[in-house]
């Protein structure tokens, strides 16, 4: 499993680099803002062709990829158990006190068909984050998920569950016209599907110290969603929910689903 996800993987970045001019782009320019008479900074690095705004005539349709460092989000997670974000007795081990997801694209290929519409397929990686509420562990290759208790005078700190995935969404991307700033409002929205890396289990106690843990976990091999992106130049807003079951093969836990919801740079 570990190789054909390090061949998918490989792909992607190769695909980038062949739809790219195989050049880095690295700017530093001034330019005046008109509506204040001011000089603002602006530094743009970039691996292959960008889709940036031009003041020259520009031709649609038109390609842009390569790699990439964009669409960073950061935020909350909420598990959703069937329905309900009260997680139902059978599933009071995923108790939680915080959940957070992290995820950024490393490569893109798409196509502007307007000043106002494109189309993109990208590449990243996504993070799960759990810090469970119980001293539980996730007991490792077993089917269906189970969980062992921890013993409590052991004083743990910390059990941090984490799901790492990589991340391929298809976006379709709104803009309005330049406001008189420059700037622009944005909308985007699409699917999302990824591929499962790996499941980390990292604990902290007074008696045992760090420990860390990794296997599958019965996470869910392939997940899938839907996403939307609201706007202004580079900052945003982000949701997404996945709307298969976080983890197979595992009954008691069917149902269990993510929902994330936080801000995004780099749009």
């Amino acid at each position: 499993m570990r190789s054909r996800i390090t061949l998918v993987f490989a792909a992607v970045l190769c695909l980038g680099l062949q739809l790219s001019q195989a050049q880095i782009t690295i700017s530093k320019e001034a330019k005046t803002d008109s509506t204040e008479g001011k000089t603002r900074t602006e530094i743009d690095i970039n691996v292959g062709k960008d889709d940036k705004d031009d003041e020259k005539k520009i031709t649609y349709p038109r390609t842009f990829g390569g790699i990439t460092f964009s669409r960073v989000d950061w935020g909350f997670s909420r598990l959703v158990d069937n329905g309900s974000f009260t997680l139902s007795e059978g599933n009071k081990n995923l108790d939680y006190k915080k959940a957070s997801n992290f995820g950024f694209d490393v490569a893109q290929f798409g196509v502007r068909f307007s000043d106002i519409f494109k189309v993109y397929a990208s590449a990243g990686f996504e993070w799960n984050y759990l810090r469970l509420e119980n001293d539980v562990l996730f007991v490792k290759d077993v089917t269906p998920l189970e969980f062992a208790d921890l013993d409590p005078d052991s004083r743990y700190k910390k059990n941090v569950f984490t799901s790492t995935y990589l991340r391929l969404p298809l976006t379709f991307e709104l803009r309005s016209h330049k406001l008189s700033n420059g700037k622009r409002l944005k909308f985007a929205f699409g699917a999302m599907t990824g591929v499962l890396l790996k499941g980390t289990q990292r604990l902290k106690s007074e008696e045992f110290g760090k420990q860390k843990y990794k296997d599958t976990y019965n996470l869910a091999t392939f997940q899938y969603g839907g996403f939307a992106r609201i706007g202004y130049d580079n900052f945003g807003l982000f949701t997404k929910y996945y709307i298969n079951d976080m983890f197979e093969k595992s009954p008691a836990q069917e149902g269990v689903r993510n929902l994330t919801f936080g801000l995004t740079l780099g749009f």
